[in-house]
Formats: C-alpha cells, structure tokens, sequence
C-alpha cells in the first residue's frame, strides 16, 4: 500500500503522542460502526462505558422526530437503531477530536477559527453529498471533519516551526510549499496519513489530499476521487461563508460561487446547500461545544451581494 509521507517520519509521529487522534473506546466504536455485523449488543457494552457519548446519542434520541414515546434515558439496541449507526460514528469521530482537544500551544494557530471552519465544513460535506449522491453523507461528514486535521497535526507536533511558518502569511499553496519543504510532507499529506491509520478508505484519504486544489491533482476527468475532492473543495468554501465575518459574508459567497463543480454556480443550489449546512452547524456546534453563531438566510447574503456596485 502507498503511504503518503514517509512511514518513519509518521511513526516519529506517533511515537511522540502529539498527533490528535480518536482511540481506545472512540476509536473501537468507530471500527464497530463500519461492520455490516456488528453485534449490537456489545455496541451498546461500548458505548455505554463512554458517558460523554453516551449522553450526546441520548440527546440527538429524545431529539428524533421519530422518537414519540417516553423520554431515553439509557442507551439501547433500539436507541442505536433508531438515529443510525452512521451517526454514532459520526458523534464518536467528532467528540474523540474535539472533546479533550487543546487551545493553546502553537502561537499564530487560530484554535478556535480551526474547529468552528472544521465543523462547518463537516456539515458542508454531508450536505452535498445527501444532495448529489456521489458518496455515503455519513463518510463525507467524516472526510469534511478530517480534511484539514492535518494542520492540527503540525501544530499540535511541531509548535514552533509550524508557528514560524504562520507567522509568515502565506496563501494555501505557499503554505503547502513551505511546510514540504520544512518537513518535508505537507499538511493534507498528513492528513492522508492519519485518517489511513484510522482504517478510512482510501478513496477518502485520497479525496483529502487533493481537496484543497482538485483541478491540479492529475486525476482522471471520470474519476470518482475527484469528484468527491470536487466536493471537498467546495465544502470548504461553504464553511468558509459560514465563519465569514459580517461585512465579509458577500465576498465570501462570492467565492462559493466560482468554487466549481458540483454546486457549479447554481444560485439555487447554493442557497439550500448554505442555509442546512448553516443549521447543522449550529447544531453541532451545541452538541460539541464548538464556537457557532447563527446565520442569515443566504438569499439576503445572495441580495446583498448582488446589490454591491460593479
């Protein structure tokens, strides 16, 4: 198997314990979720020695609309059943990488813009792909929530070289040439890395790794890693209208718009895309104590932008 950085310098890594990573139970429950049969009952076992996991899947529970008897109090095979083993993964991976993270330790490093950009564009991801159809939503969430884990990575292993390179304001491709360069691998290579350590598919280390310039990577025009890098792309822009400041949420819608395919553009399309993603993210943001705030409905953005002068 392909790795993509060198497997001395990710075991140097690993070694260091520095890397953000879901594991022991988390990470067991993740695994558990992805078999086609998995005992529930040993499910519940694990789950039910997580409390902080155990409370977030109770809560989304007495949340379903499907959910009209008595309040869940517990966690259980028809609990599971009934919002989805996908979304038990989805809880394990986002708590594992949030709930004990650090805000501190690499200056230049914005923690918090990290993780609230991180989670709107997990809920990007899913949103397009219920949308579109070219992948699992529950495995884009994932891929979203992953795309960048890899600039965490660096800051969380290699705090003062990573803060130098900050401090130096360059744009996306700059900043992958300078850390290639210092590291030699760059932070979607090791994003790659990890989330193949974690057992994800390939198609989805792949899909990261080429996400932040898909029309650079060099894949088939048909490929479905492209498509999905496609959608990762244009995830990211979503998420980046979302942490928009105010007065420069129109620009930013702006760069949505010419993000490519699969949105393509589609007024429409954007503004449904924009406002679910905008209430999941909120939501989530709830559920994982990440830092959201409420959006406007996108088509008075879409109206603001339009009215701006030539």
């Amino acid at each position: 198997m392909t790795n993509f950085i060198d497997p001395t310098d990710f075991e140097t890594l690993k070694q260091d314990d520095t890397l953000p990573s879901p594991s022991g139970v988390r990470l067991n429950i993740m695994r558990m979720c992805r078999q086609e049969d998995v005992s529930l009952p040993e499910l519940v076992t694990q789950i039910q020695t997580d409390p902080l996991l155990a409370g977030r899947i109770i809560k989304i529970g007495n949340g379903a609309s499907i959910n009209k008897g008595r309040p869940i109090v517990a966690i259980s095979k028809d609990v599971l059943l009934m919002i989805g083993l996908h979304a038990v993964r989805q809880l394990a991976l986002a708590i594992s990488l949030t709930a004990e993270r650090r805000d501190d330790g690499c200056p230049g490093f914005d923690y918090s813009g990290f993780w609230a950009r991180t989670v709107a564009m997990a809920c990007a991801s899913q949103a397009l792909a219920e949308y579109y159809g070219d992948a699992p939503p529950s495995e884009m969430f994932a891929s979203g929530l992953l795309a960048n884990i890899g600039r965490l990575g660096l800051a969380s292993a290699r705090p003062e070289a990573y803060s130098a390179l900050l401090s130096d304001d360059l744009d996306p491709e700059q900043l992958r040439t300078a850390e290639k360069t210092r590291f030699g691998y760059h932070h979607l290579d090791l994003a790659a890395a990890m989330m193949q350590d974690w057992d994800i598919p390939r198609l989805f280390c792949e899909a990261v790794l080429h996400h932040e310039a898909p029309e650079q990577a060099g894949l088939d025009d048909e490929s479905r890693q492209l498509r999905l890098a496609q959608m990762l792309h244009v995830a990211g822009a979503v998420a980046d209208y979302c942490v928009a400041a105010e007065p420069n949420r129109p620009a930013a819608l702006q760069a949505l718009l010419n993000a490519g395919l699969p949105l393509a553009g589609e007024v429409d399309h954007v503004i449904a895309i924009c406002d679910r993603t905008a209430r999941d993210w909120v939501e989530w943001g709830s559920m994982i104590k990440i830092s959201t705030h409420a959006m406007p409905p996108t088509r008075d953005v879409m109206q603001q932008l339009l009215e701006q002068p030539e």
